[in-house]
């Protein structure tokens, strides 16, 4: 009993700070403590603070100074902080396979020198991200075609944005908790988003239809980023029980965010408000060709706006991996968040340069 209060005495708590709600990505959160614990033997710990702490726009500056140890980044948010991170979580339509994707996303930011030291520059640590989506659009009037895409209001930002315009749409970059009541009163056609926000979001009472054309995925989902203060007080073996611990922490949110998204992608017509729908020739064509259009325009903006001259390299590699991963996640039962996490820390995690960070 004496050694468990000794234990418990000497455990340092980290506080996790997410912005959302309850979904795969917190369940991720609570696995990446559950693990941490066990393999650092109760050293360090970590709670869990759901939505009630920092809003997505103020994890940043909450991780930089301290207010939180570890949390949920959102890099898309930070344009001019994190210009490398973005050019790769930018390449939405690069695939279609969130296992695969978050995969090839640790393997490249884990050994991308710029990514590292542009977290160091916000006092973080780059832990890698993992994939949501694919992202498909939803709408209350039945669209499959560019004739009845034409001069639709979708909500839509970034790739999927560009998406709307291209179907011949018109994009409107709202909050996704504003599509809501924007779709309820008219003023929203529609929305570009992952299918679970049909449940989640509550977005199947006013939407009927969803596109099976899958757009893209989000990638700029840094799960665990962290405190380099408090990185830099953890033990080698710590930092390597606590990479161990993310590994496992983004298997499980991509293998649980995805079976949502599968409940409703596999869903009877109407079970969950909407019917999902193919897309006719026309516009499945004018698809396709946005998806491999759009990376050539990210490349481009990431080399004039940004002044990454090796974008195209950058580019390349991250495609590379992307097909090695979808070969890797095929030997195992990608949708048991143990098994994707173990393929994770194997192929990933376990290798890192812990010292690398510091």
């Amino acid at each position: 009993m004496a050694a468990g209060l000794s234990f418990a005495a000497n455990a340092t708590e980290l506080k996790y700070v997410f912005g959302g709600s309850g979904s795969g990505l917190s369940d991720g959160a609570q696995k990446f403590a559950d693990v941490l614990a066990e393999e650092t033997e109760g050293r360090y710990t970590a709670k869990v603070y759901i939505g009630n702490l920092f809003g997505y726009k103020e994890t940043n500056g909450a991780l930089s100074e301290g207010l939180g140890d570890v949390g949920f980044l959102v890099a898309p948010y930070f344009r001019a902080e994190y210009p490398q991170t973005n050019l790769i979580a930018d390449l939405a339509t690069a695939s279609s396979n969130p296992y695969a994707a978050t995969g090839a996303l640790n393997e490249y930011y884990m050994s991308c020198k710029a990514c590292i030291e542009e977290f160091k520059a916000q006092n973080q640590v780059m832990t890698g991200t993992m994939a949501i989506g694919p992202y498909y659009m939803y709408s209350k009037p039945r669209i499959d075609s560019l004739e009845t895409m034409e001069g639709q209001k979708i909500r839509g930002f970034g790739t999927f944005g560009r998406w709307v315009s291209e179907m011949g749409g018109s994009a409107s970059n709202i909050s996704s908790n504003d599509v809501y009541s924007a779709m309820s009163q008219g003023v929203l056609s529609g929305s570009t988003h992952t299918p679970y926000t049909i449940i989640n979001l509550s977005m199947g009472e006013v939407t009927d239809y969803l596109l099976d054309a899958p757009i893209g995925l989000g990638m700029g989902n840094a799960l665990f980023s962290t405190n380099l203060d408090v990185w830099k007080e953890l033990s080698d073996e710590d930092k390597r029980g606590y990479l161990k611990a993310v590994a496992y922490g983004n298997a499980t949110a991509t293998a649980k965010y995805q079976a949502s998204n599968l409940m409703v992608l596999e869903s009877k017509p109407g079970e969950y408000g909407v019917e999902i729908i193919k897309p006719q020739a026309d516009l499945l064509a004018k698809h396709e060709e946005f998806r491999k259009k759009d990376i050539d325009l990210i490349v481009k903006t990431a080399v004039e706006k940004y002044g990454i001259a090796d974008a195209e390299e950058r580019k390349d590699r991250f495609l590379e991996l992307i097909a090695k991963w979808e070969k890797l996640v095929e030997t195992i039962d990608y949708k048991d968040p143990e098994a994707l996490g173990k393929l994770y820390n194997d192929e990933v995690f376990s290798k890192v340069d812990v010292t690398q960070f510091n």
